[in-house]
């Protein structure tokens, strides 16, 4: 049984002696390099952890001599977090450089700069974890806790595992095939092409085709074709297994590191964070749990989800399940059970 520390919404204020009470530097160095894996939000909205809750956090690290630096990676996806630059001035306008402390895109520009992990788990021999993330001795998680529409919800699991990933890393966990290519779309530049490292796309008669058996999902055309004619095959994959790859991937970006966990329980919404809209509030906001087990803590978030009176079901009701019903969030938290990356077990300590 795992201890998850619980500040309600009402003492966020408190979030430095809530921290102290916790000791989250039990098992910090000052030597170590601390790196705070966030999502910066986007351009569309601000449904991300404001950026002033984290005072706290960093006056208490940088007070006992521990220098963080925040850090997240870009996406697969065409938007305004798909490479370095954009993926800055999101964090810029969402506040985050107020902090006062580095803030690094890992992976590189494009996503391609990655380290190669073995773990020889069920889907994965080995992972594909951004190169400034992997050579990071402390990883903190800092998620904003929420539905997701793959994974059911999204916790600190899916914040390490999709979000520590190289392009190829998160393409691997969310496609059983290549990328697809929308022909109508494609106008034959040979962009896709000159950018991919297995040289797998050839132009025939002005427009490009991907060899499958010469495919790596790396994931680069995608990012790199200016008329977004190049997808990701979402439905290639089941929940199941994508919940499954996702877990396999945060083992990786954590094996052999030191590693803690704060899950931000506001403007907890049906959808994730990264899309235009994050959808509907599912409940009121509860508060911030912190632990050092990224299972333990992601079954006290959703089990305080839905314990909650909702605005669309009732107490002790799974809001997540009677949202997305062909979406059973459970598999993430078994599969990372059975791994040994936590336990779904734990004791909920309040702060008072």
């Amino acid at each position: 049984m795992k201890p998850v520390y619980f500040l309600p919404i009402g003492k966020i204020g408190k979030l430095e002696q809530f921290l102290a009470f916790a000791k989250i530097l039990d098992f910090i160095s000052g030597k170590n390099t601390v790196c705070l894996k966030i999502h910066f939000g986007e351009m569309a909205h601000t449904n991300q952890i404001p950026a002033n809750y984290l005072k706290g956090l960093i006056n208490y690290l940088t007070m006992k001599k521990v220098l963080p630096f925040l850090v997240d990676t870009n996406v697969l996806y065409q938007g305004a977090r798909s490479n370095t630059f954009d993926h800055l001035k999101v964090a810029y306008k969402n506040d985050f450089h107020r902090l006062n402390i580095p803030i690094v895109i890992a992976g590189g520009y494009s996503g391609g700069e990655e380290i190669e992990v073995e773990v020889n788990l069920k889907h994965f021999p080995k992972v594909y974890v951004a190169t400034e993330i992997y050579r990071s001795e402390v990883i903190i998680g800092l998620t904003h806790f929420k539905g997701h529409m793959l994974a059911g919800f999204g916790g600190s699991l899916k914040n390490i595992g999709m979000g520590c990933a190289s392009r190829k890393g998160k393409y691997s966990q969310h496609a059983s095939i290549y990328p697809k290519i929308d022909l109508t779309k494609c106008i034959g530049c040979g962009i896709c092409g000159k950018n991919c490292p297995a040289t797998a796309i050839k132009l025939k008669e002005k427009k490009a085709y991907i060899t499958q058996d010469l495919c790596i999902g790396c994931g680069q055309c995608i990012h790199y074709c200016p008329q977004k004619a190049i997808a990701i095959p979402w439905n290639s994959t089941s929940s199941q297994v994508f919940q499954e790859r996702m877990v396999e991937y945060a083992y990786g970006a954590l094996k052999n590191k030191r590693t803690a966990f704060l899950n931000f329980l506001i403007n907890i919404t049906t959808d994730c964070d990264c899309g235009q809209s994050p959808g509907e509030k599912v409940v009121p906001d509860i508060g911030v749990l912190f632990s050092t087990d990224p299972v333990a803590i992601d079954q006290a978030s959703v089990d305080l989800v839905n314990k909650s009176k909702g605005y669309f079901a009732e107490e002790n009701q799974d809001k997540f399940l009677q949202n997305r019903p062909d979406i059973p969030w459970h598999f993430q938290l078994a599969h990372g059970e059975k791994i040994g990356l936590g336990t779904r077990t734990y004791q909920l300590i309040e702060f008072s």
